[in-house]
């Protein structure tokens, strides 16, 4: 079930609200968190049921864990308690690897004998990724002696809340369990955070199905031609500014309706995007984009590397494999392996040049009379060039999308296929013609670049616990109503789409 299917809005949504609110009303908010836990596996049911199991039983086994760590610490057994966090890592990385990596490693393998793999690629469980690095994160919580009450309700409920469940933010247990205490979450009794909700809701909605839906028609066909031959320049370089924005609007899109989803059930969940595209530096890019998989990496993987404690040598290290890892968390491909190292490189050339600013106050001083607008472009343009890695379904398409981007003059042409029906006025102007997906990539670059993000439009503070801040008023009401009456417009026409995070 999508979030942008008119049988989650008008069907699953209010029935799970009522639900919710009903059991809540009658038995406090212990039996709303059963009701909802239930209604996330349901919701995640309602994909393929056959994962369930596979998702129950990798909650239970963690939960054991976790209980093994906490048992460990409160003995002031360290050795034991590490042992028993090495073995809940190794046991989701070795669930997770066998699902999404198996068939990779194996058919490269075989490659080097000219052998065929001995199976196919598995159907990968939805939210695999997003779900393991969350039951990672409260294993090691637990071994940090960050998590005070290991109680199952509260584990399932962390793990399956439907919001957040398949494609993210990745939460940490112990900010989303305290929301539970009704005395300390004031969003449970006040209204005007299912205003803010639907507001996020509605912005992300219209992300997903007026912008990247739209955007995608520009994109998919001219990568799809590169596995084959090489496109056109024109159509290379709008397929990847295409793709670049339809990437962040999707995900974008998700995130918001995710904040908004769980704002209408009285829990704040973080901010994911702080306009990336604004960023002026690489280093500042990954603060932006998809900023609790960036903070995850950090606290879980490149701290215990080392970090930077080791010197300058071992700090550039921990931070390329950090980003290829973080590559390779993406998708089992070479493509996604290259996409992670390429930024890797950019993020330790970010970090040598500022280094070197620092050591040459000559240089610093032009550096900083330079617009803001250079290093934005360039850092835009380097994140472009990486996303076509991102989106080429082989090394061989990349090449050449490559090749196309660098000769515009060469290349074959492609024609743009139509909609089948425009879904209004404005959609039928700017699809009637094959430039159109240059008035597309406009739009989109000029709503990334010259608008603020959801969460400064509500002025929202992810902070668990805290009041909420400015009262939504008038504005934001009649923005929320015509934004999602527009994307119900787009949606009676055209069928749901997707997440592009839903593949990885």
């Amino acid at each position: 079930m999508l979030f942008n299917s008119f049988s989650f809005i008008a069907g699953f949504l209010p029935l799970t609200w009522l639900a919710w609110m009903a059991a809540r009303r009658l038995g406090g908010l212990r039996l709303g968190q059963v009701t909802i836990s239930l209604a996330s596996l349901v919701f995640y049911g309602m994909w393929d049921v056959r994962f369930l199991p596979i998702l129950l039983g990798s909650i239970t086994v963690n939960f054991w864990f976790g209980r093994r760590i906490l048992a460990a610490n409160r003995g002031r057994r360290e050795a034991v308690a590490g042992r028993w966090l090495a073995g809940g890592v190794g046991f989701n990385l070795l669930v997770l690897g066998g699902f999404k990596y198996a068939f990779f490693i194996i058919s490269n393998l075989t490659a080097l004998w000219d052998m065929p793999p001995p199976f196919g690629p598995l159907p990968l469980p939805l939210a695999i990724s997003f779900v393991t690095f969350q039951k990672i994160a409260y294993l090691v919580d637990c071994r940090r002696g960050r998590v005070l009450r290991h109680d199952p309700l509260n584990y399932l409920f962390f793990v399956s809340f439907f919001p957040q469940l398949i494609a993210g933010p990745i939460v940490h247990h112990r900010p989303l369990i305290a929301q539970m205490d009704s005395e300390a979450n004031p969003l449970l009794r006040d209204p005007r955070a299912a205003a803010a909700g639907f507001f996020f809701f509605a912005v992300g909605l219209c992300k997903k199905v007026l912008l990247a839906d739209s955007l995608a028609r520009f994109a998919s066909p001219v990568f799809d031609l590169a596995r084959h031959g090489v496109p056109g320049g024109e159509a290379a370089w709008q397929a990847s500014l295409a793709y670049s924005l339809q990437l962040y609007f999707d995900f974008s899109g998700y995130s918001d309706m995710a904040i908004g989803l769980a704002l209408l059930f009285g829990f704040r969940l973080p901010v994911n995007f702080a306009s990336p595209y604004q960023a002026r530096s690489f280093v500042e890019f990954w603060r932006r984009w998809h900023m609790t998989l960036s903070v995850f990496l950090r606290d879980y993987l490149y701290i215990p590397l080392g970090g930077n404690r080791r010197g300058a040598v071992r700090r550039y290290l921990n931070l390329f494999v950090t980003m290829l890892l973080a590559g390779l968390w993406h998708g089992a491909g070479w493509t996604f392996i290259l996409w992670g190292a390429l930024h890797g490189l950019l993020l330790l050339f970010n970090h040598a040049w500022r280094g070197l600013l620092q050591r040459q106050a000559v240089l610093a001083r032009a550096w900083r009379a330079v617009p803001g607008l250079v290093p934005q472009a360039l850092t835009f343009l380097g994140v472009v060039a990486a996303w076509v890695l991102f989106r080429s379904p082989d090394l061989a398409a990349a090449s050449r999308m490559y090749r196309a981007l660098l000769q515009p003059r060469q290349g074959a042409a492609l024609a743009v296929p139509q909609w089948a029906a425009p879904a209004s006025l404005l959609e039928s102007f700017l699809g009637a013609r094959p430039e159109a997906g240059w008035l597309w990539v406009a739009l989109g670059l000029g709503v990334v670049w010259l608008t603020p993000n959801t969460a400064r439009w509500v002025a929202y503070d992810p902070t668990p616990n805290q009041r909420w801040g400015p009262r939504p008023g008038m504005i934001m009401g009649l923005s929320a109503g015509l934004l999602f009456w527009l994307a119900l417009k787009w949606m009676a026409i055209r069928p749901p789409t997707e997440f592009l995070y839903f593949n990885f």
